[in-house]
């Protein structure tokens, strides 16, 4: 049988593969991956995460997902960070019939100011959102307010590829 995890986590392995990257598969958690792989721009380790579970507001036109951290994987992230390497957290946003995909990369320190680390919320999360139209993803969680949202780049190629297209 074939987890959630692995599905979109193969999709993100698909693109690097598209894109001439060879990933390694690091580490494997239920509904987490951990994964590396090298570019012109620098060598990476991403810690994929995905949700199902799309929020849609007619109102605003828009999306919302939260990505959930369980305090296992909070302790695998604490010693996430390795030397000479790029670190993001990739997040895989989908609904239950996959019609609507945004994929948000954030970068390591940004992903934990998110999350935070306090010792009243056991459980994390990042909360992503996309208003129709816009070239950005918003991202906040548990210890940032979505006013206090961190904006990224809708387009993802801007991150691991050299030849990525402003869309500013």
């Amino acid at each position: 049988m074939v987890k959630k995890i692995d599905y979109f986590c193969g999709a993100f392995l698909s693109y690097l593969i598209s894109n001439g990257i060879t990933p390694a598969l690091f580490e494997a958690g239920e509904k987490s991956k951990i994964v590396k792989f090298t570019t012109d721009l620098g060598d990476y380790k991403v810690y994929i995460k995905y949700s199902t579970t799309c929020k849609a507001s007619d109102r605003k036109n828009t999306r919302k997902w939260d990505v959930r951290f369980t305090e296992k994987e909070m302790e695998v992230i604490k010693n996430f960070p390795e030397p000479n390497r790029k670190h993001f957290f990739v997040l895989v946003c989908t609904d239950p019939d996959m019609k609507e995909n945004e994929i948000a990369v954030l970068d390591f320190d940004n992903g934990l100011e998110c999350l935070g680390n306090d010792s009243v919320n056991k459980e994390r999360r990042i909360s992503v959102i996309h208003k129709k139209g816009s070239p950005y993803l918003k991202c906040y969680g548990t210890a940032r307010s979505e006013n206090q949202g961190i904006q990224v780049y809708k387009d993802f190629n801007r991150y691991f590829l050299d030849r990525a297209i402003d869309c500013v």
